[in-house]
């Protein structure tokens, strides 16, 4: 008779969840390679780094890369040492090759172990990713469902987990071309007070709406969750929360205060972005996440 667990998770670093949940948990985090170019040697995380090189005029973009089929190999090999069978998340397909090496690397596994591994592909990162990882071990723990039933089910709640966000400066978003071009956030900084609204859309980056007289982004962005979900908690149902920031504790612990003032409302996790998501967000990005499932 088998010893081992039955389903163990793998994720991308993009999951976000703090550091003693993935202890927790025991979840396999598959990196991302980071290139801090001129930045390299100043002390700091990335958004420190990022903010030194802009107060002298240098260069402060940073370049990642997805992490590749062998990194994903390798945690496969190591998760079925101790688990009869895995489910690996990835960030969205539509913004990272992540979800593609992953998929790649079980063709380089044994047949028999090929059919013990699931790749899904969450839609959406950071907050969002992390919350979906969470459900999902719910799902294994308490339902104790089978990885086929495992991934039905979450093909349709994934539906109805969200993410909106503040960057701090467009600068950053604007460059590495991840957010569609067709409004100009740079002439909108120019414009006080008015700030566009990031989300995802079918699995992309968008903007979703346009934010108008934004003082504090700790204010304007809690309303905007209040907005989003008010119908829903007023029907009594609690809605579970991520927030996640780039360097911006501050704002996010702000974000909490006002989230733990409304009705039917749980705070998951807070935690710092990662540099795949944050490197290219800028710092002082804040993000909020809920499950509404």
């Amino acid at each position: 008779m088998s010893t081992k667990k039955p389903i163990g998770i793998i994720s991308d670093e993009t999951l976000d969840l703090p550091e003693e949940m993935i202890q927790k948990y025991n979840i396999t985090v598959v990196n991302y390679k980071v290139d801090y170019q001129n930045m390299a040697d100043v002390e700091g995380n990335v958004y420190q780094k990022m903010r030194y090189a802009e107060e002298r005029g240098l260069p402060s973009l940073i370049k990642t890369s997805q992490p590749s089929i062998n990194d994903y190999l390798k945690a496969y090999k190591e998760k079925l040492e101790e688990y009869e069978e895995v489910i690996c998340f990835t960030i969205s397909s539509k913004v990272s090759g992540s979800y593609n090496s992953a998929l790649q690397a079980i063709k380089f596994m044994q047949k028999d172990l090929q059919q013990k591994i699931t790749v899904f592909d969450s839609e959406g990162g950071t907050g969002e990713l992390g919350l979906l990882v969470l459900r999902t071990i719910k799902l294994i723990e308490e339902a104790k469902l089978k990885l086929s039933e495992i991934n039905e089910r979450m093909l349709k709640e994934v539906k109805n987990i969200k993410l909106i966000a503040f960057y701090e400066k467009a600068k950053w978003l604007e460059t590495s071309g991840r957010v569609p071009r067709f409004i100009p956030m740079q002439g909108m900084e120019k414009i006080t007070g008015i700030k566009p609204l990031l989300g995802l859309r079918d699995g992309k980056l968008t903007i979703i709406g346009i934010k108008r007289n934004v003082k504090e982004l700790a204010q304007s962005l809690s309303e905007e969750f209040d907005i989003r979900t008010k119908k829903i908690r007023q029907a009594g149902k609690k809605i579970v929360i991520a927030i996640t920031h780039a360097d911006n504790e501050k704002t996010a612990n702000r974000i909490r205060e006002k989230i733990e003032q409304m009705p039917n409302t749980e705070i998951a996790f807070i935690s710092q972005l990662c540099v795949a998501i944050g490197g290219h967000a800028g710092s002082g990005a804040i993000t909020i996440s809920w499950d509404e499932n």
